[in-house]
C-alpha cells in the first residue's frame, strides 16, 4: 500500500457485472444467450479498434448498438425490442459482490480512485451512479476526452496526467489482458481481474499480478 498512491479500474468487468443483461433475457435469446455476448464483447473492441485505425472515431453508445447488431443477425435474433432491452440494461448494471467493500477499504485508506473506460462519460457516470459506488470515485475518465480507445497509448497517458502522479504510482486495474498489456507498455503497475479464469493474451506485456475476485487486491499491492 505503501508504493501505489492511485487505483485506476476499467468500469466494465472489473466493476461492473456486464452478463446480467443477457441472463435477464436469456428465455428470448435462447440457447445463445452467451454466445451472443461474447461476440457483442468481442466485436465492441475490434470496431473500436478498427475505428481508431481509419482515425475515425465514433461514440461508444454506437459502437456497442453496432456491435450488438452484429452479434444477433448472426445468430438469428431479429427482434429490435430485444436489443433495446439489453441496451438500456446495459446502461442500468450493478457491480460485483466484491466491489463495494474493496473500494470502501481502500477510500478508508485515503486512496485515490478512478475509472478509466472506453464507455461515453454521460453513461458511465450514470451507470456507476445507478451501481451505487460513484461516491468512491474521485475521477471517471473516459476514451471519448481524447478522442481514441483503449489500448492507445494516449489513454493511458492522458489518466496518468489527469492524476498527476507517477505511472509506477498508479496501479491499473482490469478484467481485459489486452487492456492490461496497453497500461503494462505505458508503465504502470497492473493487477489482472481474472474472474472467469481466460486465457492471457500472448504478448510480452504481461500483468504484475493476476488475481480472481477483488478481494485478492490488497494481497497483491
Amino acid at each position: 500500500m505503501n508504493k501505489i498512491k492511485s487505483y485506476v479500474f476499467n468500469a466494465y468487468g472489473a466493476l461492473l457485472d456486464t452478463y446480467l443483461p443477457f441472463e435477464k433475457y436469456r428465455d428470448e435469446l435462447g440457447e445463445n444467450a452467451l454466445v451472443i455476448y461474447k461476440l457483442w464483447r468481442a466485436k465492441r473492441l475490434q470496431y473500436s479498434s478498427q475505428l481508431s485505425l481509419m482515425n475515425q472515431f465514433t461514440s461508444y453508445d454506437k459502437i456497442r448498438t453496432y456491435a450488438l447488431d452484429f452479434a444477433c443477425t448472426v445468430y438469428g435474433v431479429e427482434s429490435e425490442e430485444i436489443k433495446q432491452k439489453i441496451l438500456k440494461a446495459h446502461s442500468r448494471l450493478v457491480c460485483y459482490p466484491d466491489v463495494e467493500e474493496v473500494l470502501r477499504m481502500l477510500k478508508k485508506e485515503g486512496m485515490q480512485m478512478a475509472v478509466l473506460s472506453n464507455g461515453s462519460p454521460q453513461r458511465l457516470n450514470s451507470t456507476l451512479k445507478h451501481a451505487g459506488i460513484s461516491e468512491y470515485l474521485d475521477g471517471v475518465y473516459s476514451t471519448e476526452q481524447v478522442h481514441c480507445y483503449k489500448p492507445s497509448p494516449a489513454v493511458y497517458e492522458f489518466v496518468g496526467e489527469q492524476l498527476g502522479l507517477p505511472r509506477n504510482k498508479i496501479c491499473f486495474v482490469s478484467s481485459n489482458s489486452w487492456d492490461i498489456a496497453g497500461a503494462v507498455a505505458c508503465g504502470f503497475h497492473t493487477v489482472w481481474v481474472n474472474r472467469y479464469g481466460r486465457t492471457p493474451e500472448q504478448l510480452p506485456y504481461k500483468a504484475d499480478h493476476e488475481i480472481k475476485d477483488l478481494s485478492e487486491l490488497f494481497a497483491v499491492t
